[in-house]
């Protein structure tokens, strides 16, 4: 058995989608002159690696707290789609099956530079409606979002509005394409649009 982490670490000055609040990280509490080492951290919820929830772009949608576990745990796919430049439509995923669909893009190399990158491969409307149609349960991917930097809103609300869990800013730089378990745990925040996530693969 191998397990391999897919997540990102946290860091001051790590890249945000434009718009969101950076990390602010700051140790408040240092050892020797205080009893214990305590740190203080501030940022949004889609920093990092995370999960969208349906409220994260559905009124009314149920939040990240309310995920199936099921949509968080359990038998997953990876699919090379490295070859693709921009846009991933659904001719890209039809021979796919699994119901938890992790997307290995070009954008895992994105995460060497310190700066936003606007020009990321994403999925387009059609992939979002294939999702769904197959009944996925989660589909994730390597970069801040799984839809174009002008384009978000139109693919989060088909994928969310058909309760399809998304996990953002994924690293997959090393992983082989294929079938693995993952385990993937936002933190529980009460009423919340979306978590920080520690996402492992594990194969057998």
């Amino acid at each position: 058995m191998k397990i391999y982490d897919i997540s990102v670490s946290y860091y001051n000055g790590m890249p945000v989608f434009p718009g969101d609040p950076p990390p602010d990280i700051k140790r408040i509490l240092s050892m020797p002159d205080d009893p214990a080492n305590v740190s203080m951290m501030c940022m949004g919820t889609h920093t990092g690696t995370h999960v969208d929830p349906p409220i994260h772009f559905i009124h009314g949608g149920y939040t990240v707290d309310d995920i199936p576990l099921d949509h968080l745990y359990g038998k997953a796919e990876v699919v090379d789609l490295t070859h693709i430049d921009k846009v991933i439509s659904k001719d890209d995923l039809r021979d796919t099956r699994s119901k938890i669909i992790l997307l290995k893009t070009k954008n895992s190399g994105l995460w060497k530079s310190q700066e936003f990158v606007k020009d990321y491969v994403y999925i387009d409307e059609s992939a979002a409606t294939w999702l769904v149609d197959n009944g996925v349960k989660t589909v994730g991917i390597d970069y801040l979002s799984i839809a174009g930097f002008e384009s978000g809103e139109p693919v989060h609300k088909i994928l969310l509005g058909g309760k399809v869990t998304v996990i953002e800013g994924l690293n997959l730089t090393d992983i082989e394409p294929g079938e693995y378990t993952l385990a993937c745990l936002p933190l529980k925040i009460q009423y919340g649009d979306g978590a920080p996530a520690r996402a492992i693969l594990v194969k057998e």
